[in-house]
């Protein structure tokens, strides 16, 4: 679908295998996100079937990504833990314009296709890194569903508003999501 501008850096790799149920712990509380955040987005479109339709689906593969997180701390001892900032979350969020709807919601499609890029990215490096084989399965399926999930957001932002105008945010907006993943400090978390 598109490219990121900036590489994750191998040390991240390092940094998950090496501290692996922090970063599950993190993994776990985004897969919850995305789905509070599809639900949110199915309800205040609810005029807009196509999406809803995709959302409540999203959501629904996004909790069974929850539970398999949870069970994999689960087997390991762990629990879900609390919630931490996510210093790349935050900021992306400040990208969003909010003078119409139309802006806000054509924003937040890119930012979510944007953030499950970037998931896609660090996916793929966690079926690479990790040591255990059925870790590096998981994570190679999760890496088929983050590609599939970035590229339905940017299919709804071109459908909603054309792929013209959503081409051009998504280029504003990857330039401003490399700088944000260029200053991130390298922690075993997924962002």
């Amino acid at each position: 679908m598109f490219r990121l501008r900036a590489d994750t850096p191998p040390a991240w790799g390092e940094a998950i295998a090496a501290d692996f149920v922090s970063f599950l712990q993190d993994h776990g509380h985004n897969e919850r996100k995305v789905a509070n955040q599809a639900l949110t987005l199915a309800q205040q479109n609810h005029r807009r079937v196509a999406l809803v339709a995709d959302m409540i689906e999203l959501a629904q593969e996004e909790l069974g990504h929850f539970k398999q997180v949870h069970d994999l701390l689960a087997a390991r001892g762990h629990t879900i833990g609390q919630d931490k900032p996510d210093p790349y979350t935050g900021p992306l969020r400040k990208l969003l314009r909010k003078r119409d709807q139309n802006e806000y919601l054509l924003d937040r499609l890119i930012l979510f296709s944007l953030i499950e890029a970037r998931g896609c990215e660090r996916f793929k490096i966690a079926s690479e890194v990790l040591p255990e084989p059925e870790l590096r399965d998981f994570y190679r399926e999760l890496f088929a569903c983050e590609a599939r999930h970035h590229g339905l957001f940017l299919d709804h932002a071109r459908t909603l508003f054309g792929r013209d105008v959503a081409d051009a945010r998504m280029d504003t907006m990857l330039d401003a999501e490399a700088e944000i993943v260029r200053g991130l400090p390298i922690r075993a978390a997924l962002h």
